[in-house]
C-alpha cells in the first residue's frame, strides 16, 4: 500500500465546529502541528490552542471540539510553495468539510493566474491527485522549462597528438629504446583534423514566465602551418608526405629531416621540422630542430636543442660537455657525463654523472636503473632502482620545483648581485659630479654627455634591478604553492648512504642504505615512507 501522511478535516455539527485529526498510514508523516496551526488561522477560527495540539500530536483518529460556532461549509483548499530555483510549484491540498466542494483543475489555473504563476498546471500531475486525493502530501503540479545547454564547437583530431613517444618495456624488465615509433608520419591528402561547429542553446523558463537564458558557446578553429589545407567545411588535409604533430593548440605538418650522421657530412643542422638521425651525432657538432630528434646511434658531446621530444635509442655520451634540451621529453638507453634538461620528462635505464633535469619526471628503470653521481631535478617525481652508490658518489637528487624555475632564480639572483656591486661603483661617480654642479663648477661638454649617459645607464640597471626583484617575489610566491604538492622519490632498489636528497627545499642526506621506500616532505622534513 502506498504511505499516506497524516491530515486534518474540518467537520460542522449543529452544536459547534470540530475538527478531525486523521492519524499516518504505511510509515507515513504525522500531522505537522505548524501547518494545523497555519490553516486554522487561515480560516480565521476560535480554539484552544495547547489542547488542538496536544489532541494532533497523538497521531489517533480524534474528533475535536474547536468551538460553538457553526460555520459554512468549507470547500477543499489548497496552498503551493515555489522551489528556490523557481523551477517547480510545489502544492499540498486540505479537504472540505461535508457539504464543501472539491476542488477541478479549473480551480488550480485560477490560483495559479492570481498568484502570477505563468506555468500550466500539468494534467497528469493533477489527475494523479484527483484519482486517490492525498492530503497533507506534496504534489509538484507545474514545472518550468529546463534550458536545453548549447555546446562548444571542438576539433576532433585523427592522429596521435600525444607527444611522448614511450619505450617498450620488454617481459624481462628491460626497456627497448629501439621500438620508439616517435615519428609520426603522414602522406599527402590524408585527414588530419576535423571542426565540430558549435550548437546553441536553447533558453528555458520558469514558473512565473522568466527566460533563462542557455550558456554561450564557444566556436572552434584549427591553427595549422603551411604543408596542410583546410577547407571551407573545417577539415584540414596533409598536402605532403611527411610528419605531423600538435604544438600549442597549432598543426605542424613538415617533411622529415634524414640524415645518416650529424657530423663533417652535414655540418651543424638548423631545422625548422624534425630530424631522424639514423647513426650518431658525433662531438662537436650543434642541432638546433623545432621538432623532434630520433637518433638511433648515441649523442656524443655535442649540443642538441629540440623544441619537441629528443629520442636517443643507444644512449648519449656528454664526456662532460654534451648538452641535450628538449621542449617536451628526453628518452634515451643511458646519459653518461652530459647536461640534460626535459620540458616533459627524462625516462633512461641509467644516470652517471650528469646534470638532468625535467619538468614533470625522471624515471630510470631497467636492468640497471642507477643514479649515479651528479644532480637529478624534476618538478613531481624521480624514480629509480638505485640512487647513489655503495662507494659513496656524490648524488644529489631533487623534486618538487621546476628546474627551469629554480635555474632563472639562481640567474636572477646573479644578475642583481652584479647590479649592485656596479651601481656601488657609478653611483657615487655621478653624485660628486651632480655635488660639483651645484656649487656652481662648470662642467665640460663631453663631461656633461658622458654623466648624461652613466645617468640612463643607472636608472636602466635600476629598473632592470626592480624588475629582477618583482621576478623573485613571484618564484617565491610560486615555489610557496609548489611546496603544498605532493613531490616524490621512489625507490625500487636501494638508496645509499650518502645521497643527499632534496624535496621541496627540504633536505636529507642519508645516513644509511635504504631500501624499498620513497621520500615525501613531511612539515620542514624528508620523511621516508614504506612502498
Amino acid at each position: 500500500m502506498a504511505r499516506k501522511n497524516g491530515y486534518f478535516q474540518l467537520v460542522v455539527k449543529d452544536d459547534g465546529t470540530y475538527i478531525h485529526f486523521i492519524p499516518p498510514e504505511d510509515d507515513g508523516d504525522p500531522i505537522d502541528t505548524r501547518e494545523l496551526e497555519d490553516y486554522l488561522s487561515l480560516k480565521r477560527l476560535f480554539y484552544d490552542r495547547i489542547e488542538c495540539v496536544s489532541q494532533a500530536k497523538k497521531n489517533e483518529d480524534i474528533l475535536y471540539k474547536l468551538n460553538t460556532d457553526v460555520i459554512r461549509p468549507v470547500d477543499e483548499y489548497m496552498v503551493f510553495d515555489i522551489s528556490d530555483d523557481k523551477m517547480s510549484v510545489i502544492c499540498r491540498f486540505y479537504p472540505p468539510s461535508q457539504g464543501g466542494s472539491l476542488m477541478t483543475i479549473d480551480d488550480i489555473q485560477k490560483d495559479f493566474r492570481y498568484n502570477q504563476i505563468k506555468a500550466k498546471p500539468d494534467p497528469e500531475a493533477c489527475q494523479k491527485f484527483f484519482d486517490d486525493r492525498k492530503y497533507c502530501t506534496d504534489y509538484v503540479l507545474a514545472r518550468g522549462s529546463l534550458v536545453k545547454p548549447g555546446e562548444d564547437g571542438y576539433v576532433e583530431y585523427l592522429f596521435d597528438t600525444d607527444p611522448v613517444a614511450r619505450p617498450k618495456t620488454n617481459a624481462d624488465g628491460s626497456v627497448d629504446f629501439h621500438a620508439l615509433n616517435s615519428v609520426r608520419a603522414c602522406v599527402a591528402g590524408q585527414v588530419l583534423a576535423r571542426v565540430h561547429k558549435e550548437t546553441p542553446g536553447v533558453p528555458g523558463q520558469d514558473v512565473f514566465g522568466e527566460l533563462i537564458m542557455p550558456n554561450s558557446v564557444k566556436t572552434a578553429a584549427i591553427k595549422h602551418s603551411k604543408g596542410s589545407t583546410l577547407s571551407e567545411d573545417g577539415v584540414l588535409t596533409a598536402d605532403v608526405n611527411g610528419h605531423v604533430s600538435l604544438t600549442d593548440g597549432m598543426v605542424f605538418v613538415s617533411s622529415v629531416l634524414e640524415v645518416a650522421n650529424v657530423d663533417v657530412s652535414t655540418g651543424d643542422i638548423k631545422y625548422d621540422g624534425n630530424l631522424l638521425v639514423n647513426g650518431n651525432i658525433a662531438t662537436g657538432y650543434k642541432v638546433d630542430v623545432t621538432g623532434d630528434v630520433e637518433v638511433r646511434g648515441v649523442i656524443e658531446a655535442a649540443k642538441v636543442v629540440a623544441g619537441g621530444q629528443v629520442t636517443v635509442a643507444k644512449g648519449i655520451n656528454g664526456m662532460e660537455k654534451g648538452i641535450v634540451k628538449a621542449g617536451h621529453s628526453v628518452i634515451a638507453k643511458y646519459i653518461n657525463s652530459a647536461r640534460v634538461e626535459a620540458g616533459g620528462i627524462v625516462q633512461t635505464e641509467l644516470i652517471l654523472n650528469s646534470k638532468v633535469s625535467a619538468k614533470d619526471s625522471i624515471i630510470v628503470e631497467g636492468r640497471k636503473g642507477n643514479i649515479t653521481g651528479g644532480v637529478a631535478r624534476a618538478g613531481n617525481k624521480i624514480e629509480a632502482k638505485n640512487i647513489g652508490s655503495d662507494m659513496g658518489a656524490d648524488t644529489t637528487v631533487e623534486v618538487g620545483i621546476d628546474p627551469a624555475i629554480k635555474a632563472r632564480q639562481a640567474k636572477l639572483i646573479k644578475e642583481n648581485e652584479v647590479l649592485h656591486a656596479t651601481l656601488a661603483r657609478t653611483e657615487p661617480v655621478l653624485m660628486a659630479t651632480l655635488d660639483r654642479v651645484k656649487r656652481g663648477d662648470k662642467l665640460p661638454p663631453e663631461q656633461v654627455a658622458k654623466m648624461q649617459e652613466l645617468n640612463k645607464a643607472i636608472q636602466a640597471q635600476k629598473q632592470t634591478l626592480q624588475s629582477n626583484m618583482l621576478e623573485l617575489q613571484q618564484i617565491e610566491f610560486a615555489s610557496d604553492e609548489e611546496e603544498n604538492t605532493v613531490a616524490e622519490i621512489v625507490i625500487n632498489g636501494v638508496a645509499y648512504a650518502g645521497s643527499h636528497l632534496v624535496v621541496n627545499d627540504a633536505n636529507l642526506t642519508l645516513k644509511k642504505d635504504y631500501h624499498y621506500c620513497r621520500f615525501r616532505r613531511e612539515g620542514a622534513d624528508v620523511k621516508m615512507l614504506a612502498m
